[in-house]
């Protein structure tokens, strides 16, 4: 009851702290939110991208006292140290995707990135996030967070209309009552799309789609990468689904699956990669025979042994220079992206050919009203 009653009582602090000004700034709130200075890596989009997605960063950093975060939910930091982290894990996350989006790109260094992303706003409240709607826990209530009342605050809305903003990468936390979403789409075209639970009344909906990340600020790069993973598997198998009215191209044979269960040797998932024994198996140095690297539907493509050097042992031009912790994992959804048709693929499918599947994430709305599909 306790519990109820403290979420209640933050669910009622956080819609006082709404202003009138939408968003310039928040009444009781020990600091207001401020609009931060964007570092040129992140408004430059990859040199040669093919598609530009503008993005829209919302970050919430609790705080007690306007200098350092608040410890029980977040941990020990002042917020200056805080926003620093959280400026890595952004350059290492548009890197990974970038890099990803290069057709082989582990081995073709003139592989042209299909995605250049480039951050058009960054935007940071000094406050708990608002709670919305209930997401369960039966001894303390949890809530996701409420979408709809942190968009419309700070103008979520006009970025997307306007300045034509394709994700929102919305830097939270998973405590305090909170259970962020992994992907969250917001479409006229097809409504929600999107690896979380699928809610068409979660988002504003506004004239073109878009899709929020809540990612966690409390883990890494690799999580706010791994939910991409999600969504692209969410999109992927949509299409399929449409075109095909099933989704055996790409989970049987692309992924890897047989029977409904994951299956070596075709090009992984976000969770198992091509030689994976279970979920997260990023570090296995067992070799198994895969098509990943030539991968055609129909397992014509050279076979090759792989494993957890095969993508640990790439060398990649990290921001910063310096490779993150975790690297094995950050190179395996990089390696695992760029194995999917992109740019210039040749794979066939009997007589007809692969699509350039990044287009999906790039313009949505494009792609499904002109009719694109996994293959032409």
């Amino acid at each position: 009851m306790e519990c109820l009653l403290l979420a209640c009582l933050l669910f009622v602090w956080a819609e006082g702290l709404s202003a009138a000004d939408a968003g310039v700034s928040g009444k009781g709130a020990m600091r207001t939110p401020e609009v931060d200075a964007i570092d040129p890596f992140l408004s430059t989009p990859a040199t040669g991208a093919l598609y530009e997605i503008p993005v829209m960063i919302i970050n919430y950093i609790p705080t007690k006292d306007g200098t350092n975060v608040d410890s029980a939910i977040l941990g020990k930091s002042t917020i200056e140290d805080f926003k620093k982290k959280l400026l890595l894990f952004n350059k290492r996350a548009k890197f990974m995707l970038e890099e990803g989006s290069r057709y082989h790109g582990y081995h073709d260094s003139k592989a042209r990135p299909s995605l250049g992303y480039r951050i058009v706003h960054i935007v940071t409240a000094y406050e708990i996030m608002p709670p919305g709607k209930r997401a369960g826990g039966k001894d303390k209530p949890e809530f996701f967070p409420d979408y709809i009342q942190i968009l419309n605050r700070f103008n979520a809305g006009d970025w997307v209309t306007n300045h034509n903003v394709k994700e929102i990468w919305l830097w939270g936390y998973h405590t305090a009552g909170i259970v962020p979403v992994e992907s969250n789409m917001s479409s006229p075209t097809t409504g929600d799309i999107s690896n979380s639970h699928r809610d068409n009344k979660d988002l504003p909906i506004y004239d073109r789609t878009f899709v929020l990340y809540n990612y966690n600020s409390m883990r890494s790069q690799n999580e706010a990468v791994h939910d991409h993973g999600h969504q692209l598997e969410a999109i992927l198998s949509h299409v399929n689904q449409h075109q095909d009215h099933n989704t055996e191209l790409f989970w049987d044979k692309f992924c890897g699956r047989q029977n409904g269960k994951f299956k070596q040797g075709r090009c992984g998932n976000t969770h198992c990669p091509p030689n994976a024994k279970a979920d997260y198996d990023y570090q296995n140095v067992t070799l198994a025979e895969s098509d990943c690297e030539d991968w055609t539907p129909d397992r014509s493509g050279k076979l090759k042994e792989v494993n957890a050097k095969t993508w640990g042992d790439t060398s990649y031009a990290w921001p910063e220079g310096t490779a993150p912790s975790g690297k094995i994992e950050s190179h395996y959804y990089i390696y695992w992206m760029q194995n999917m048709p992109g740019f210039e693929n040749k794979i066939r499918l009997g007589d007809r050919r692969m699509n350039n599947w990044w287009e999906f994430t790039a313009d949505w709305d494009r792609a499904i009203r002109g009719g694109l599909g996994l293959y032409k």
